[in-house]
């Protein structure tokens, strides 16, 4: 009988510990939602003086139709669980999710990737932090500025060099390109460039004694993505 009574209270308890150890994961098959905004930032190279600083001209608009991915927990097997588009307002959803953890991404144009992290109850809306992607052929670039002056005369003083070609290359690379300085200050710059990378600048200088023509340059060694640094004042001289 004592036997018996055992059997009864093991299959009693049997649904219960099917149960406890069956702990749903995150994914489909619940009642909570995900919500969020994808703006893209344009970023074409241009580069503005703001005070004593230089940034890259930037506009930043919603992103209709731009993908949008999410992963389940901690899943390091795939890329990503499942995946939406934005609307024409740039906004997205993930429906019908259970409890739990999930990162959201979606992609710059350099094939890089912006994530966001955010946990959803058992149900109701959760918003994710809106998500910022980049767009542009500077996106992932770096830029750099700088000044050039012209000494015309060995009796006149070093003057902004207006319209001055100016010469760039990558340290060690063969081929350059070029620009002119773009305003009475003698300013110029240059954008898509690699990150954290050393670059050459350069413009033509006569010597006075046989008018030979030298270089005067300076290396400069760009920032991370999205900076912008200064070279040295590049001093030429005209006879």
């Amino acid at each position: 009988m004592k036997n018996f009574r055992k059997v009864i209270l093991f299959l009693a308890l049997l649904p219960l510990v099917s149960f406890l150890s069956c702990t749903k994961e995150e994914g489909e098959g619940g009642k909570a939602k995900i919500s969020g905004i994808v703006y893209k930032v344009l970023d074409d190279g241009d580069i503005a003086k703001v005070g004593d600083e230089y940034r890259f001209v930037r506009d930043t608009v919603a992103a209709p139709d731009i993908d949008v991915f999410v992963i389940y927990g901690d899943n390091q097997e795939d890329v990503y669980d499942d995946k939406t588009k934005t609307s024409h307002n740039g906004k997205f959803e993930f429906d019908y999710l259970r409890e739990g953890d999930y990162s959201i991404y979606a992609c710059n144009d350099d094939d890089t990737y912006v994530m966001k992290s955010v946990h959803c109850g058992k149900k109701g809306t959760t918003d994710v932090e809106p998500i910022y992607v980049f767009d542009g052929k500077n996106t992932g670039k770096a830029g750099i500025v700088g000044k050039v002056e012209i000494l015309y005369s060995a009796l006149d003083d070093y003057e902004p060099g207006v319209e001055t070609r100016v010469h760039i290359r990558q340290l060690g690379q063969v081929g350059d390109k070029d620009t002119r300085s773009i305003d009475e200050d003698g300013l110029f710059s240059f954008s898509y460039l690699k990150p954290e990378t050393k670059y050459v600048v350069w413009v033509a200088s006569e010597t006075k004694k046989n008018s030979l023509v030298v270089a005067v340059s300076d290396t400069v060694t760009t920032g991370k993505a999205g900076e912008i640094v200064k070279s040295d004042v590049l001093k030429a001289k005209v006879y």
